[in-house]
């Protein structure tokens, strides 16, 4: 919930860096330009916080703390001194005495400091942990960028020189273009704003150059390098400042440098030597392991930490209580789609049919091989669905890129960094991102390019997609909107705006998405989204050569649950099958309604042997289910099913639906309550059976 915030602050340019960063974050900010003001907005208003700067016109700002204090008002205090001596030299009594919840100097890294702030007004102890680590990989990131500018600049000057002596050459200007395009947007980003300024202007010059006359060309090239002497000149003293925040972090102990993880993965095993094994296989793969002993414990940490996969051992002796807890972890809210693996010394075929079941993606066995965690992970992590939104980022600037990973990876987002354009459908085919975040200004390909290519995939062609480009003219703008794009973030880039615009479109595509695709009573994929992903899946069998299996369900009897127990009854039982489907089998597999009491499974490089007796476990589970007809009347349901496998029943869509049902046809022949795998019968006959 958002907070007052009241700024006491008398540098205009200073509250423009730091009010939108709180507003950002949901707070209301009021703005006092003195002490008097100050002290009337605290008499007038309820606060939750007051960030005071020292000096102030009217007060050195320690004076005006300790009278505010004499008062009895113990609103919680940030105090920014105006440099690192006087924060120093005043700490301990803004602490001890005067009851300062965050004591800072000057300059502050607007970001970073709204990180800071979050901590101080929402304590809560993981949110304050994250907050932390985040301030400290975003400080080491933006150091280690103050390290490398003075060689993008040199690299920049040189590029300068060579189009000087080469002005005819369009790729020499055109270079110059880009690393000043890439400075302006890594260099504004990281908070080293008068470096980015003077790129803007370098950038602007070389693409308007050959347009000027010789003489103005002469003149524009005078400008351009002056305002390279003004960035080397900024960059330093910008450096400097960062030098001295992160030299202050150090000081306290918070200057390690600790990447963000692109996972939380449970872990579930009694063995404490393997859970040590599988946390240190986490940290060297930035996967972070959250340690459960028993089933209890796992549950507990599924109800506090958002998971992005749970692992779990099977236990030798009492196998089926492994199960049983992947079923509840699926139970619980929000794990509906939680990727699971199972891991084994002693994998027994009953075992992988009963993990089928349970949903898993993944069989592992013990010992487990040091790259299987990585595979596993990036697996499970990839079919990920209805948990945390996965980005792909493409952008040649591979820092920018990590800069912009890191602020979305922070607030819970799994992003996938590429830095050649030409790999995008690869990529995109292991990973489907939810959102793409594409660069305009790319060697060899433009965004543009890019998104109008994706644009004629049928796959690709409601895919959110957002520009981030340094190009902001009325030309540019439109070029957006015409190739296909759905928004364009300006660079530098904004954090608060570089998030907020992510999850507008994430929830939009996914509400929209889910409008179109989905079932209202099942919440199943309707005909035509099962049928295009069905058709991904044949895809998939013909390019790699891999078996996958259909199953055509029905509902036994339908009609006359409804003609008995009423049609809102019907409905309660279509919804009961399809909240069975989705928290059964893994998450990659394909379930939907196909039409009236019918529902359709795909299941991705399984046979229909293997997949056989999951299914039976399912309807065993669903004839035990008591429903409650319209008039109170409770009652019980069963479904029948036929299977089809690629390519042994079928090398087309249409010939795997025509056996499936005919199989189906078969089930309803023999009594009903069946999963029938193969049938005499003529396909065409299929359509008299069912009732």
């Amino acid at each position: 919930m958002g907070k007052n915030i009241l700024l006491v602050e008398q540098d205009k340019s200073f509250c423009k860096l730091i009010v939108p960063v709180l507003e950002g974050r949901g707070h209301k900010v009021l703005v006092a330009a003195s002490g008097m003001e100050g002290k009337g907005l605290i008499q007038k208003e309820n606060l939750d916080m007051v960030i005071l700067c020292a000096p102030l016109p009217d007060d050195n700002g320690f004076d005006w703390l300790t009278a505010l204090r004499a008062t009895g008002n113990k609103v919680p205090v940030t105090f920014i001194a105006s440099s690192q001596p006087e924060l120093h030299a005043n700490k301990d009594r803004l602490e001890r005495e005067l009851g300062v919840v965050l004591a800072v100097s000057k300059p502050v890294i607007p970001f970073v400091f709204g990180a800071q702030l979050e901590g101080k007004i929402s304590p809560d102890d993981a949110q304050t942990g994250k907050l932390k680590d985040f301030e400290t990989m975003f400080l080491m990131l933006v150091s280690k960028y103050a390290r490398m500018l003075p060689a993008k600049l040199e690299d920049l000057a040189v590029a300068i020189n060579k189009s000087k002596e080469d002005p005819e050459d369009a790729s020499l200007i055109a270079e110059v273009r880009s690393q000043a395009h890439k400075i302006k947007g890594t260099g504004g980003s990281l908070g080293f704003r008068q470096v980015s300024e003077c790129m803007l202007f370098i950038e602007h010059a070389a693409q308007t150059m050959h347009e000027k006359p010789e003489k103005e060309q002469i003149a524009l090239w005078a400008d351009v390098d002056r305002k390279l002497v003004d960035a080397r000149i900024m960059g330093e003293k910008e450096a400097q400042d960062v030098a001295s925040v992160v030299s202050a972090k150090e000081g306290q102990g918070q200057a390690e440098e600790a990447p963000a993880s692109m996972a939380r993965i449970l872990v579930v095993d009694s063995d404490d030597g393997f859970l040590d094994i599988v946390e240190e296989l986490g940290k060297q793969r930035l996967v972070e392991i959250v340690r459960a002993k028993t089933f209890r414990e796992a549950l507990d940490r599924a109800c506090i930490l958002p998971l992005d996969a749970a692992l779990i051992n099977v236990l030798a002796d009492t196998p089926d209580e492994s199960f049983r807890l992947a079923r509840e972890l699926r139970n619980l809210p929000g794990y509906e789609t939680l990727p699971l693996a199972f891991i084994s010394a002693s994998a027994l075929v009953k075992d992988r049919v009963e993990a089928a079941h349970a949903g898993a993606s993944l069989y592992l066995d013990k010992p487990l091989e040091s790259d299987s965690l990585e595979k596993a992970v990036e697996h499970l992590v990839a079919i990920r669905t209805g948990g945390r939104p996965r980005i792909l980022l493409v952008d040649d600037d591979e820092f920018f890129a990590n800069t912009i990973a890191l602020i979305l990876r922070n607030e819970g987002v799994i992003v996938r960094i590429l830095t050649d354009p030409n790999k995008i459908l690869e990529v995109m085919q292991d990973f489907p991102p939810e959102l793409l975040l594409l660069d305009v200004m790319m060697p060899g390909i433009t965004g543009f390019e890019v998104c109008r290519m994706l644009r004629q995939i049928p796959r690709w062609q409601d895919l959110p997609i957002v520009f981030l480009t340094g190009q902001t003219g009325v030309e540019n703008r439109l070029e957006a909107f015409r190739s296909g794009g759905d928004d364009y973030l300006p660079k530098p880039v904004v954090n608060e705006e570089l998030l907020t615009r992510v999850k507008v479109r994430l929830d939009r595509a996914r509400m929209l998405k889910d409008r179109s695709d989905k079932d209202t009573i099942t919440g199943l994929l309707l005909r035509r989204a099962f049928s295009e992903q069905l058709a991904q899946l044949l895809a998939d069998g013909q390019r790699n050569k891999t078996v996958f299996t259909i199953c055509l369900l029905d509902v036994d009897k339908f009609k006359n649950v409804n003609d008995t127990y009423g049609h809102l009854a019907g409905d309660k039982v279509l919804a009961g099958l399809g909240q069975l489907l989705a928290r059964r089998f893994r998450v990659e597999d394909l379930r939907g309604r196909w039409g009236g009491e019918e529902f359709i499974l795909g299941f991705r490089r399984e046979s229909k042997e293997t997949m056989h007796a999951a299914i039976n476990r399912v309807l065993a589970e669903f004839r035990e289910m008591i429903f409650t007809g319209d008039d109170g009347q409770e009652f019980k349901v069963s479904f029948s099913g036929g299977m089809a496998s690629y390519p042994e029943d079928g090398e087309s869509v249409y010939e795997l639906i025509q056996t499936a049902d005919a199989r189906l046809y078969e089930a309803k022949k023999q009594g009903r309550n069946r999963i029938v795998l193969s049938h005499q019968t003529d396909p065409e006959k299929s359509a008299t059976a069912k009732t």
